[in-house]
């Protein structure tokens, strides 16, 4: 014997339906949000470790120049894609002892957050023979 419908259960599979697409929606919508913070801090991680990468090439092209006539302060810049990138670097002579040279590296550049920087500090001293 077929069941039949009650009458006032008319129009519940259409409401139900909605519901069903309003939570998903919801829900769509708090994940695309999280998409997006996701895409930028990605972005931002990218931009930082190239400035990291470009800071320490920095400190390895003054290890390779003369003590005393090569670590000189200076200021370059780099452009990869869109993004240009300011190395300043400062050396400091007999600091912190004698015969030794203080190396700050500080590299800046704009990104998504504004202006940035990521600073490298050592320290050089001359080998003996």
């Amino acid at each position: 014997m077929p069941c039949k419908p009650h009458r006032n259960d008319r129009g519940s599979m259409l409401l139900e339906a909605l519901v069903s697409i309003c939570l998903l929606g919801i829900g769509m919508a708090a994940l695309s949000g999280l998409m997006v913070q996701h895409i930028r801090a990605a972005g931002t991680n990218n931009l930082l470790t190239t400035a990291i990468a470009l800071g320490e090439q920095e400190l390895e092209d003054l290890r390779s120049q003369d003590y005393n006539t090569g670590l000189v302060s200076r200021t370059t810049t780099s452009t990869l894609g869109i993004t240009t990138y300011t190395i300043t670097t400062t050396v400091t002579a007999d600091t912190p002892a004698l015969n030794m040279k203080t190396v700050n590296t500080n590299v800046t550049w704009s990104g998504l957050n504004g202006s940035q920087s990521y600073a490298l500090n050592t320290i050089y001293t001359q080998l003996q023979n």
